[in-house]
């Protein structure tokens, strides 16, 4: 009881009985005087210490615009922000905002439809660098553009490959760092050049071969003497380590993240600040250099920050995702929208139905994480089968109906792996691997065996892994990525030059792969489910997607519907339902995403 008595309430009684002892009028006044004065400070001292807003960061908009700005860049000074701004249907360029002239439009820096990562300025504020990658025209650049001017000029090459393209400058613009790939390194990593000698060539900084890892993101630290790097084991360990620039030291900062969504270097005071993402959300984070303690920021959505580096003020953008699963009916008369199956304030994600069970099979955040669950084809009973508090994905129910197969981390491992859920035993159990690295599992015409790609230094194929034995055969040899059985040897498979394959598996490595729809017409890995007579897929068409049927007697492309990008998620799978004739598949909210700035306590002094 005595724990939820205010401590101004002991002050108050030890005053109150002190000053029964007071005897005259002259000695009462002052002793009442110094009485109210006591409890003053006493209450402002408390308040103080017990206020929780001193922790509470002041938070302002930078943009308000339409669509999607991603990725702030301030100018030195901070009165300049670049940022990459989306329209949603695939137009992507950088634009810039004077803060100084807050009335003027924001001007556009680049047009086209090339592919722009990340950009950064130079400390003089006279230059911005930036990707530009266009893969139907085969070329990606570094550029160098003039602010002022408009001028732009290519100073070095990076890779077609990737999504992200990390990029910074030394405190004394004398080096940028970018990704970039050249070989005989295993992978993309990050590469030096120097911008003073216009016929240097870049250098390799990262590990080039059989290293175990990745390196991501990067930024220079303020003195130039380091550089922190965020390095990717496998797609469910990402942390952030500082390497010494001269003698590649190295020692790792955060532990147990999963995938870091940028980090930024405090210009003056030894602190980092990070963005990590679990289960689709996203937080920040204050790291102290000094102490390696963290403390969370309060805001979610929060991601790929930024400083000025002349006044220290933080960047950020706020950025939000939401997924929800959703059916699209084939037989109506009339035209349709996708109808929610499942759709609340969590995500659900990876739907796949079972015709014995009647049941679907999907993963779900509600719980914190993102766990196994099933449910009626309509949404309803919902069931959470696990436990793991790890990050599953991608659940494939066998074809008898009674195990679910789905991809997740194994805990203190850097290795992922292939778990089997048994719907009438409740046994989980891991799939023996040799191989660390898998993808989305599906299963061998006779449930015997695991189909899931798996990746090494040499290549990644398709792999067929005995479920008793842990014995795996490569049963593709052109970058298979996804592929299902539909009898017990012909194999039908994406690679990762889009198209889609058929394969007769009794003629091994020797057979040849036969184009069942060209990649011109196929540009999806993921998102498609074959039926007896023809293929459902999604395809990418100027600027939205297209849900198509393609008839395997009339060889014939049929579309559906089309659909904004930002509505369905890239990584769904397509999930056809006989019996209701409809399309099952996971939506996305159209993200929100704005540039915003925080000053934090922990950042700045008062």
């Amino acid at each position: 009881m005595l724990d939820n008595i205010s401590p101004l309430y002991f002050i108050l009684q030890r005053t109150r009985r002190a000053s029964l002892y007071q005897v005259t009028d002259a000695d009462a006044l002052s002793s009442k005087t110094s009485l109210i004065a006591t409890v003053i400070l006493a209450y402002l001292l408390i308040t103080r210490e017990n206020t929780p807003t001193h922790q509470v960061p002041e938070i302002n908009a930078i943009t308000k615009l339409p669509g999607v700005e991603l990725f702030a860049s301030p100018s030195p000074s901070g009165q300049k922000v670049v940022f990459k701004w989306s329209d949603g249907q695939g137009i992507r360029n950088l634009f810039i905002k004077d803060r100084n002239n807050p009335d003027l439009p924001t001007k556009q820096l680049t047009f086209g439809k090339d592919h722009l990562g990340h950009s950064v300025w130079s400390n003089s504020g006279e230059y911005l660098y930036f990707a530009k990658k266009n893969r139907s025209k085969n070329y990606c650049e570094i550029i160098e553009l003039k602010v002022n001017t408009g001028q732009e000029k290519a100073i070095a090459q990076c890779p077609l490959k990737g999504g992200y393209y990390y990029i910074d400058i030394s405190p004394d613009d004398k080096t940028l760092a970018f990704h970039g790939y050249a070989e005989p390194a295993d992978d993309s990593g990050i590469y030096f050049i120097d911008l003073a000698d216009a016929a240097s060539k870049p250098v390799r900084f990262s590990c080039s071969n059989n290293c175990g890892f990745r390196d991501r993101d990067f930024k220079f630290s303020p003195d130039g003497k380091s550089i922190a790097v965020s390095r990717r084991v496998n797609r469910f360990d990402e942390n952030i380590y500082l390497v010494d620039i001269k003698t590649k030291q190295t020692q790792q900062i955060t532990k147990g993240e999963e995938d870091i969504v940028g980090f930024a270097w405090h210009p003056t005071n030894n602190k980092l600040v990070y963005a990590a993402q679990r289960t689709d959300v996203r937080r920040g984070y204050i790291l102290d250099l000094a102490t390696l303690t963290t403390t969370k920021l309060p805001h979610v959505g929060f991601s790929y920050p930024a400083f000025a580096t002349e006044t220290a003020e933080l960047f950020y953008q706020q950025r939000s995702e939401k997924y929800s699963l959703v059916n699209l009916t084939l037989s109506s008369a009339i035209a349709s929208m996708p109808f929610p199956v499942i759709h609340s304030e969590f995500s659900h994600q990876y739907p796949h139905y079972s015709p014995e069970t009647k049941k679907l099979a999907y993963v779900s955040n509600e719980s914190g994480y993102y766990e196994l669950w099933i449910a009626d084809p309509d949404g309803h009973n919902r069931q959470q089968l696990t436990q793991l508090k790890q990050t599953i994905r991608y659940p494939r129910w066998n074809h008898a109906g009674d195990k679910i197969a789905f991809f997740a981390p194994v805990y203190g491992e850097k290795a992922d792996k292939i778990y089997l859920y048994d719907v009438n035993t409740k046994a989980l159990s891991i799939v023996k691997s040799e191989h660390e690295a898998h993808n989305r599992p599906t299963w061998s015409f006779d449930d015997t065996a695991i189909i899931s790609a798996v990746y090494n230094n040499e290549f990644t194929d398709l792999y067929k892994i005995d479920i008793e034995s842990g014995e795996s055969t490569r049963i593709s040899f052109d970058g298979g990525r996804f592929g299902t059985m539909v009898d017990a040897n012909t194999l039908v498979y994406t690679n990762e030059l889009y198209g889609l394959w058929r394969r007769d598996l009794r003629d091994g490595e020797q057979g040849t792969s036969m184009p069942i729809i060209s990649t011109k017409e196929f540009n999806t890995t993921y998102s498609w489910d074959l039926v007896d007579t023809g293929v459902y897929f999604r395809q990418r068409q100027h600027g939205q997607y297209v849900l198509a049927y393609f008839d395997f007697l009339l060889k014939d492309i049929s579309p559906i519907v089309r659909l904004p990008i930002n509505s369905v998620s890239r990584a769904t799978p397509l999930n056809y339902i006989e019996e209701n004739e409809q399309l099952l598949f996971t939506a996305s909210d159209a993200p929100q995403s704005n540039i915003k700035t925080m000053k934090h306590p922990l950042l700045h002094e008062y």
